[in-house]
């Protein structure tokens, strides 16, 4: 209800019994008079400014009088006007904000991603909230809930609101350091990559012999990621303009641009393969396009009989003889193309007899050290301990 608000109908007032009731000023536009049901009468302000809507209580009615209310309304909203106060939009609002500002940054994958779990996963349950007004209890709570069924979403999720709180905080959203995701731990997740025994492998190239003639160019590819531990974005995208010799030179990748190795089998792989005129792919399908690896990887599978067996873990078997055959964590880095080299600890437990062994041998040698090599040894060592030094002064 609109009125002309006056301090009798301030003090006057009564809502219907149980009820809460508002009263606006036809005077002061989104000045009004809220009367809760305990009977507290407040001056508020609501008031939509561009895409957020501002809403403040002024005081109570027995402080302010409407004359007082009216100039303090004017006076806060010329504030936000001349932005000498800060309106802190709700998560749904920023969210906005904070995709349009990372566009020129971001991958378009990165791009497409962030707003997938931002609409899907975080808004849903945090949209309402404004941005200054998140805790870490609040991201707890939601964490958890999500983590108790979609642990690996969950943990993407997480990454991209703490990108979207440091972004709040870079804009004086929130006071510095205040991120309410610092120090919340991911949950492990579920997944297991899938390792191949030497006979999984030798079964796995024997299928790749046999669906060879009906998949040929996905046979390629596949064999093509078994042989550089490439992603099959990397491989799907490779075209024959960025090869050259024994590498290929990625002008971009899920982690910027970077180079290919090629061994010899990589090499036969694509020498293997003709190359379609005015077509830039070499892993090219039917219809001109990159090629599908997902019917023929399924039909590898069935026919090797490796049950559970992702495309993705022709990487990760990559990375585990790689580890296996000694080589060191920063080279395997470097042939998987990690941004960092904490995501190649992750498969440092492949190396795990190796360090065994290797404390074995280090404990032998600092037993025999310690020790001596023989009783005779130590008796030795005793009796030249009990001489007397005829280097030693006497006195």
């Amino acid at each position: 209800m609109t009125i002309d608000l006056t301090d009798a109908c301030a003090r006057d007032f009564s809502p219907p019994p149980g009820r809460e009731a508002v009263l606006w000023d036809h005077t002061m536009r989104g000045l009004g008079l809220r009367v809760r049901p305990s009977g507290r009468r407040t001056w508020i302000v609501h008031r939509r400014i561009g895409r957020e809507v501002v809403k403040r209580t002024l005081g109570e009615v027995e402080s302010l009088t409407v004359e007082d209310a009216r100039i303090a309304a004017q006076t806060l909203l010329d504030d936000i006007a001349a932005h000498r106060i800060v309106i802190v939009p709700r998560m749904r609002t920023f969210a906005s904000t904070f995709l349009a500002d990372g566009h020129p940054r971001w991958k378009p994958t990165t791009r497409v991603s962030h707003a997938r779990n931002l609409d899907g996963l975080i808004l849903p349950e945090l949209g309402a909230r404004r941005v200054d007004t998140l805790t870490a209890r609040d991201v707890r709570g939601w964490f958890d809930a999500l983590a108790t069924t979609r642990p690996a979403s969950a943990n993407r999720a997480l990454a991209v609101l703490s990108a979207l709180m440091q972004h709040a905080e870079i804009l004086g959203l929130r006071p510095q350091g205040s991120n309410p995701c610092q120090g919340l731990r991911r949950r492990t997740s579920r997944f297991r990559a899938r390792y191949l025994s030497a006979d999984e492998l030798a079964a796995l190239g024997r299928a790749l012999d046999r669906v060879h003639a009906a998949y040929p160019t996905a046979v390629a590819a596949l064999r093509f990621l078994l042989y550089t531990g490439a992603r099959k974005s990397e491989a799907l995208g490779l075209r024959w303009a960025y090869i050259h010799g024994d590498r290929a030179v990625l002008p971009d990748s899920k982690t910027g641009p970077r180079t290919l190795w090629l061994a010899p089998p990589a090499r036969a792989v694509l020498a293997s393969l003709p190359r379609r005129a005015a077509c830039p792919w070499v892993f090219v399908g039917t219809r001109g396009a990159p090629v599908s690896l997902a019917k023929a990887w399924r039909t590898v599978c069935d026919t090797a009989r490796l049950d559970g067996m992702r495309l993705h873990d022709c990487r990760h078997n990559f990375a585990a003889v790689a580890v296996s055959a000694d080589e060191g964590l920063r080279t395997v880095s470097g042939l998987l193309g990690h941004a960092d080299i904490k995501t190649t600890f992750g498969y440092a437990h492949l190396a795990e007899e190796e360090v065994r062994q290797a404390a074995d041998r280090v404990s032998r040698v600092l037993a025999c050290a310690l020790d001596g090599p023989s009783d005779t040894a130590r008796a030795d060592r005793h009796n030249r301990a009990a001489r007397p030094d005829p280097c030693a002064r006497t006195g």
